[in-house]
């Protein structure tokens, strides 16, 4: 093979790879660059608006079977945050939580279901006969024709209703532009980077959680639409959310950092003088519910962390303080002040507690 050839295919080659870095939360961090007027960061409005309804604090639970039932999303509905009931159970008992724990004319009544086109359009009709109006199409790959097809199915229902519609999940341009084609209200972003997700190490799908927003905040600007944009997955801390939120997402969804309380669907476990509960990615249950042998979602125990008001206010803080550093009384002024830095290995380090 002569040079030039051989110059020829490696750029070919090369051509398949995007020039640009794809960032997670640690690999980015907030620059300081706003002198505050703020006094205290308790004076930091952290609210939202969301879907019809007010976010004390942009916070969803996710659909998952060892995260959302009942109890947990009307304990968040007290606080002013959203939980979404997961699909995991007949839609007789996922319609009934609402009734069980009191909050039927809510409206933050949330419910997630699936796309199967034989079971799920029932699903959804005894849902939002029951009131639900916020569903969550709970789905791995929101890139998909197997969706768009489920979307016109229920078109109809949901115009019937005033249904307002949670997609995902997707981590690119292309497909969050696809799914506000379809109509989508709010958009989860997100492919791999959940805890319990083992998507990427398994199939080689996924990118860096921020380079995923960005391409997902991209495609909703260049839309001229006022789809939602939810961060879904890679958050285990207050400065992550932050990150998060300060990037330009509408809110974020909490899978791990809520599993583990009292409101969590589970019993406490006591192993090794410590309290549990278990925690499962939404892929490894669903999966094994169809006999399906592949499987992209893992099962563990975390810690038993008590009430999810606990969690709530640590992250609120957190959010109310990066605010505080960017006199940013509001959401929306945050947005509009925050800037960004790449953080070197060595940085990162730098930032973390030396105990």
């Amino acid at each position: 093979m002569h040079k030039e050839e051989s110059i020829k295919t490696l750029t070919e080659h090369l051509s398949i790879f995007e020039e640009h870095d794809s960032f997670t939360y640690d690999d980015i961090s907030i620059i300081p660059n706003q002198i505050s007027a703020v006094e205290h960061r308790s004076d930091c409005d952290t609210s939202v608006k969301f879907l019809g309804v007010k976010l004390a604090v942009p916070i969803i639970a996710s659909p998952m079977n060892t995260v959302c039932g009942g109890r947990m999303a009307k304990a968040l509905s007290d606080i002013q945050c959203l939980g979404i009931v997961h699909r995991f159970n007949s839609v007789e008992s996922q319609a009934s939580e609402f009734k069980m724990y009191h909050f039927e004319n809510s409206p933050y009544k949330s419910a997630a279901i699936g796309i199967n086109i034989d079971t799920e359009p029932r699903r959804l009709k005894v849902l939002a006969d029951a009131g639900v109006n916020l569903i969550c199409i709970d789905v791995a790959n929101g890139g998909s024709r197997i969706l768009e097809n489920f979307m016109n199915r229920i078109s109809g229902m949901v115009s019937d209703y005033g249904l307002r519609i949670i997609m995902g999940n997707v981590a690119s341009y292309e497909t969050t532009k696809f799914l506000i084609e379809l109509g989508a209200d709010a958009i989860r972003v997100g492919i791999g980077s959940g805890a319990m997700c083992s998507t990427s190490i398994k199939s080689g799908i996924g990118i860096g959680q921020v380079d995923a927003i960005l391409r997902a905040l991209a495609a909703k600007k260049d839309s001229g639409k006022d789809v939602k944009i939810i961060a879904d997955g890679g958050i285990s801390t207050p400065g992550a959310m932050c990150k998060a939120i300060a990037l330009g997402c509408d809110a974020v969804m909490f899978g791990r950092v809520l599993a583990g309380t009292d409101e969590a669907p589970g019993e406490v476990l006591k192993y090794n003088n410590q309290r549990w509960k278990k925690y499962c990615g939404s892929a490894s249950f669903a999966v094994k519910q169809d006999n399906k042998n592949y499987i992209e979602g893992e099962e563990s125990l975390v810690p038993y962390k008590g009430s999810v008001s606990k969690i709530v206010t640590d992250y609120k803080e957190g959010l109310q303080s990066s605010m505080s550093y960017l006199n940013s009384p509001y959401i929306a002024t945050y947005q509009s002040n925050a800037k960004f830095v790449k953080l070197s290995s060595s940085s990162f380090n730098e930032r973390m507690p030396q105990l």
